[in-house]
């Protein structure tokens, strides 16, 4: 993997981690915030 790569794929990943963190912070139920948590710890890198 290159660096190109390396910058990509961190890119993808920090912006994956805040639309997680923006859904997770306006979910109007804890079920709905368990649910945003469980798909984020499941999700592959």
């Amino acid at each position: 993997m290159n660096i190109v790569d390396r910058m990509r794929r961190r890119h993808r990943i920090n912006r994956e981690n805040r639309a997680i963190e923006r859904a997770y912070a306006s979910a109007p139920t804890q079920a709905m915030r368990d649910e945003i948590a469980m798909f984020a710890q499941r999700r592959p890198f």
